[in-house]
């Protein structure tokens, strides 16, 4: 499955997932059609129960497969720390980041920059190593911009 979904990639890529989901779907709908028709076939009960069986099987276990395989490869259970992958962390620095220099522009950006101090440092507590260093480093920034937010509201 992971062949399937993933090629040489460590996570899902897009132009493998949605075809193959497509497909699924598709045959999982005539799977469906089919078995709507179960009750036309004749002969005893063992045929229409191995029709059954081929259809549940080969038409809409494809699409439980991907599904199921989906679902059980995202391990991250509530109040565990997350499994970032490092483009991950990067990403998501990158953004509390950006995020941090829009907000300072707006006229509640006291709040805004509390909210993404908060943020920076709850990523930051789930880190280890270099990315928490960077982690650290992006917190910091804001906590500075925010202090800075704050001396400019009282000023006014």
């Amino acid at each position: 499955m992971r062949w399937l979904l993933c090629g040489s990639s460590p996570t899902p890529v897009a132009r493998r997932v949605i075809p193959a989901v497509g497909v699924s779907l598709v045959l999982a709908l005539f799977g469906t059609a089919f078995l709507v028709l179960a009750p036309e076939i004749p002969g005893p009960g063992w045929v229409r129960g191995a029709y059954v069986m081929f259809v549940v099987v080969v038409l809409k276990l494809p699409l439980i497969a991907i599904l199921w395989w989906m679902i059980a490869r995202n391990r991250e259970w509530p109040h565990a720390k997350p499994t970032w992958l490092p483009p991950e962390q990067a990403e998501i620095l990158a953004y509390l980041e950006n995020e941090s220099q829009r907000a300072a522009l707006m006229p509640d950006s006291v709040e805004r920059l509390e909210y993404l101090s908060q943020e920076a440092w709850h990523v930051a507590d789930r880190l280890e190593g270099n990315a928490k260093v960077d982690a650290l480093t992006v917190a910091l920034r804001i906590d500075l911009i925010r202090e800075r937010a704050r001396r400019e509201r009282s000023e006014h």
